[in-house]
């Protein structure tokens, strides 16, 4: 259901892009008509500041005081007030579950609104029990924050248009997404300071990326998505379109330079200034020579961690051989290199060799358009699948 009154043509949101990294920050304008692209009028993105590692409590500190910094920055630009703001968390602030819901009769029934909404309270309140009994009321219980049907399938085949059509047998694919009820509530008090009174909700950021790349690329069907964050990376498979499930590994952009830091006897952002000069080729070719062991090296633990995630996705005689990757830009190029060397991942992808797609801003803009030319792509990602989501 949209969010859209009959009269109102737009609607001025912020979104706020809660990564393990950084935090970004954008004003979006979203027109009623939903053939109307929506436009980010103004963006920021701010580093979360360096935290001992492994310390849940301070990470969770540092990142509020990021978004504290990015909202305020963001509200200063003043180029609209929201009316709501979406918050999209990416890990280790969310986890996501897959669950299936089935229906059978013997004799046909009309698959409507009512009953997809029925399976998917019952289906709901379930969930809410079993967390319940889990955690009781502590604040590490997680909170649903969102619900997602993706596929429906009626007498075993998937159909896009599924209202008004008989069946004797439903299925339904629902991403369900949890966050500690420690982490909305920090959000949410962190928010209020800058935007007083205006109301927040929360999202995942693997389900945005779903819907922004299954409506921009028609092809393929079958994929993975891959996003490196600044401690984990997730990882999602697609299956004939439909999200199946996605998993995550502690090893991102920071675990990265810290391996570098560590091997080389270096403070972190030196590490950083070293591979930005590798990167930028402005190293003299014996200093290069020289990092190339070091580089295999973490090109190899990376590898093998995703290669463990990659074995415990569903798939049937092959995973896909297509990967769309988020990441940040400074280190998206050396991920997507390793994605397209592991010679880990090719015993169980499918016989075509491995073809990676980075997602940058320009992919989208035939979606979401940017007035201030910073097209960032997490934020712009974000955008397009709310949109999707208000126009429902």
């Amino acid at each position: 259901m949209g969010i859209f009154s009959s009269t109102k043509k737009e609607k001025i949101i912020a979104i706020f892009d809660i990564g393990s990294g950084s935090i970004g920050g954008a004003i979006a304008r979203l027109s009623s008509d939903a053939r109307t692209a929506p436009v980010i009028l103004a963006s920021t993105r701010i580093d979360i500041a360096h935290h001992e590692h492994g310390d849940f409590d301070n990470f969770l500190l540092k990142m509020t005081q990021a978004l504290h910094d990015t909202a305020q920055k963001l509200h200063d630009k003043r180029v609209g007030a929201p009316e709501k703001i979406f918050c999209v968390l990416g890990s280790p602030w969310y986890l996501s579950q897959t669950r299936i819901v089935k229906m059978a009769k013997e004799k046909p029934f009309v698959f409507s609104r009512r009953v997809a909404d029925d399976l998917l309270r019952k289906e709901l309140s379930s969930l809410e029990s079993e967390y319940e009994e889990k955690y009781g009321t502590t604040k590490s219980a997680p909170v649903m924050i969102e619900h997602t049907i993706v596929s429906v399938a009626l007498n075993g085949y998937v159909i896009d248009d599924p209202i008004g059509k008989k069946a004797k047998a439903l299925e339904m694919n629902i991403i369900i997404s949890l966050s500690p009820q420690m982490c909305i509530d920090a959000i949410s008090d962190c928010l209020v300071r800058t935007f007083h009174d205006v109301p927040v909700q929360y999202s995942s950021f693997m389900t945005s990326a779903y819907l922004a790349v299954r409506d921009q690329f028609i092809d393929p069907h079958s994929y993975l998505l891959v996003d490196v964050g600044g401690e984990v990376t997730d990882v999602a498979i697609v299956s004939k379109g439909v999200l199946k499930s996605s998993l995550s590994f502690p090893f991102g952009r920071k675990e990265f330079f810290r391996f570098m830091s560590t091997k080389l006897n270096m403070e972190l952002r030196d590490a950083e200034e070293l591979f930005s000069l590798y990167r930028n080729d402005a190293l003299d070719q014996k200093r290069k020579e020289a990092l190339g062991p070091l580089f295999e090296s973490i090109e190899q633990s990376w590898s093998e961690a995703f290669y463990n995630v990659l074995r415990l996705l569903p798939h049937a005689l092959g995973l896909p051989s297509t990967v769309f990757l988020t990441a940040d830009v400074d280190v998206r190029d050396w991920f997507a290199r390793a994605l397209r060397n592991g010679r880990y991942v090719r015993s169980i992808v499918s016989l075509h060799p491995l073809t990676v797609i980075t997602l940058d801003g320009p992919n989208f803009l035939p979606l979401c358009k940017v007035e201030n030319g910073l097209c960032d792509p997490f934020l712009m990602i974000e955008t397009i699948a709310l949109s999707r989501k208000l126009h429902g």
